[in-house]
């Protein structure tokens, strides 16, 4: 950006070199020999050499002029010595304030400013400028460094009015095009800082709800470690439980089991002791038909006749002798196999 200024400043001064070598030439003995190699040099863009000779033309009364010294500011700012540059801009404007060149010293004053980073000085000299020299070729130019100088501070609204002006009211002056990259770059940095701002505010809120979502994160993480604790706690009471009453129903079992092999054993041995009473019964059963058959002698023919066959009546079964302890057995095996049954059940 600042080399393309310094190309259209460097044309407007290398005319008024041209300018100046021409009524040099056209009085050659009016210009020292350091002067005259100072133009030359200038003329060659040679801001070291320039500078040299310039300074050493206006050391001497001879060379000691308004042109030389115009040069030797020019070439000190085209070097890049802002300082040195602005020190002879003000002997200048002092010594030739009445020179044909002091409106075009203040526009460079005003621009050394600038370039020394002292914005509102700049703002302020170059505002003199334009406000003395409103026809002057350079004003478009004063607006655009007025302009730069507001940007510089980040006054963008000042500084984008400036370049809007230029473009409008100056479109073929060589400023526009920068003035229109200007407005591009404060437009596009206003997306960005809209941008910054909503990246700002949603970084906030979705810091907050980050935030949040940790802190319930931490608090459920704390509830499952209680809840879990809990879980574990009352599986372990549980499996105690179930252990007591596995422990219980093995030894009921155990029990049972003990119980079914008595009961087995004493039935074994009822069984084997049945046999012999019941073979019995047969005697005493077949006894009685011989004194059944023994009537029919002493019964007469006429009672026989007169009277209904006589029934065989069978002799009555003795009741059958119930053991006690068989008994009893009998009622524990009914009982274990209730047990069985409801230990399956609740299986």
């Amino acid at each position: 950006m600042k080399k393309i200024s310094f190309k259209f400043f460097r044309k407007i001064f290398i005319s008024l070199v041209l300018l100046t070598q021409t009524v040099f030439f056209a009085g050659a003995q009016n210009y020292t020999a350091d002067q005259q190699q100072g133009f030359e040099a200038f003329r060659k863009n040679d801001w070291t050499g320039a500078m040299f000779f310039l300074r050493k033309a206006g050391s001497t009364a001879a060379g000691y002029d308004e042109e030389t010294l115009y040069m030797l500011v020019m070439s000190e700012i085209n070097a890049g010595e802002y300082k040195q540059a602005y020190s002879d801009a003000n002997l200048f404007i002092q010594k030739f304030s009445s020179s044909s060149y002091a409106p075009y010293m203040d526009f460079q004053k005003g621009r050394i400013l600038y370039l020394l980073g002292k914005n509102e000085d700049a703002v302020l000299v170059l505002s003199d400028f334009c406000h003395q020299n409103q026809d002057s070729e350079l004003y478009a130019s004063a607006l655009y460094w007025i302009a730069e100088a507001f940007y510089a501070e980040y006054n963008f609204d000042s500084a984008r009015a400036l370049y809007e002006r230029i473009v409008a009211d100056f479109p073929s002056d060589p400023k526009v095009t920068d003035a229109r990259y200007r407005i591009e770059m404060i437009a596009q940095r206003e997306r960005e800082e809209k941008l910054v701002y909503l990246l700002k505010v949603t970084g906030e809120e979705n810091l907050s709800a980050r935030e949040e979502y940790e802190r319930q994160l931490r608090l459920f993480q704390s509830q499952d470690k209680m809840g879990v604790r809990k879980a574990l706690s009352d599986a372990e009471n549980r499996i105690a439980e179930l252990e007591a009453l596995l422990s219980e129903k093995q030894h009921q079992n155990e029990e049972l089991q003990k119980l079914n092999s008595e009961l087995t054993g004493k039935l074994s041995v009822t069984a084997a002791e049945k046999p012999s009473v019941v073979t019995e019964k047969p005697s005493v059963v077949t006894e009685k038909p011989s004194v059944v058959t023994e009537k029919p002698s002493v019964v007469t023919e006429k009672t026989v006749q007169k009277t209904e066959p006589e029934k065989v009546v069978l002799p009555a079964k003795k009741p059958e002798v119930k053991d006690p302890e068989v008994e009893a057995l009998k009622r524990k095996a009914k009982q274990l196999e209730y047990l069985l049954e409801e230990q399956k059940k609740g299986e």
